[in-house]
Parts: structure tokens; sequence; C-alpha cells
């Protein structure tokens, strides 16, 4: 049997990416300081959840409102929030969202993109307000902004507010009960 000659054909050219790198981050689970990083925070992520914890990272990027030209009915915006990563340059899809930090017709915090920062909040999959993230967000307690002012959400703000007023209730009833006593 005769089987017919084979012709060669023309080389193949493969374009293919390059291999991810499978080496070790040299981001650490947490800093010297005790506090989180991005990567930390969503690495342990079902130990964190619900949790209060505190994330150290820069801030990449401040959602705001875009002002409404008079006249014009514009769609609603989203609530303020802002993003954060371990690295000044973290592309946004790796960002820890941070929600919650501002109420309405609150001034904002004065915040530099660029610079790290500390932030102390709740590392929760939902925030109250709608925002929902499946590797993690930070529902905002607290935080310093550039001026060194402690800055609290509204919600934390509230909640001291209410702790004061307890505080001052229970002083004002064991003053009360000591004046009963004594007239007895």
């Amino acid at each position: 049997m005769n089987e017919p000659e084979a012709t060669a054909l023309p080389p193949i050219k493969v374009d293919l990416p390059s291999p991810p790198s499978f080496a070790a981050s040299d981001v650490p689970e947490k800093n010297p300081d005790g506090t989180f990083t991005v990567r930390g925070l969503r690495k342990k992520k079902a130990e964190n959840l619900n949790k209060e914890i505190k994330v150290k990272a820069y801030l990449l990027e401040v959602y705001i409102c875009p002002k409404c030209p008079k006249g014009q009915t514009c769609k609603m915006c989203d609530q303020p929030h802002f993003f954060m990563g371990d690295k000044p340059d973290t592309k946004k899809e790796k960002a820890l969202m941070v929600v919650d930090y501002l109420g309405p017709k609150q001034k904002p915090p004065a915040l530099t993109v660029g610079k790290q920062y500390d932030v102390a909040g709740t590392y929760s999959i939902n925030s109250p307000t709608g925002f929902g993230a499946s590797d993690g967000l930070v529902v905002f307690d607290s935080m310093t902004d550039d001026k060194g002012v402690v800055f609290q959400s509204p919600a934390k703000a509230l909640e001291e507010k209410a702790l004061k007023g307890e505080a001052q209730e229970q002083a004002l009833e064991a003053k009360r009960n000591a004046a009963m006593k004594k007239k007895k």
C-alpha cells in the first residue's frame, strides 16, 4: 500500500498572555501596628465578617455625587463611599469599598487620594444602606482626616450620643437615690 506523501504545514504561532505570578505577596496580612491590610482582611474573611476591624490602606478614589445643574432633573446618586488599596496604584477591582461614612448635608472629611489612612468599621458583605460586595466591604465607624480631626460616621456619632445620654441618666438616677437615702 502506498501512502500519499505528507506535506508540512507552516508552524503555528501561539500568542498567549504571560502566566500569572504565583510568588508570595509582598503585602503582609497585618501591619506592625496591628491594623489589617486589605489582603489580610480578605484572606481571613470568614474570621472577620461582621466584626469591628481596623484597616490601614491607601485612599484610591472618593465617590461624591455630581452636582445637578439648576433646572434639570438628574438621576439619584449613590451614597458617598470610597475605595482603599494596599498600594497607591491598586486597581479599583481589587480595592476595598468603605461605605456609610457621610450623612446627608454632613461636611466630608479632609482626605487626599494616594495617602494612607487607618479606618475603623465593621467588615461585612452588605451595608445597612444597600451596598454589597462578595469579597467584603467596611461599614465605616471612624478615621482621622488630614487635619488631625477624628471623623465619625453619623451612626457612630448617634450611638455615642445615646450612650452619653444614658450615662448621664444613670448618674442622675444615682444622685436621686442618694438624696432619697439621706432623707430617710
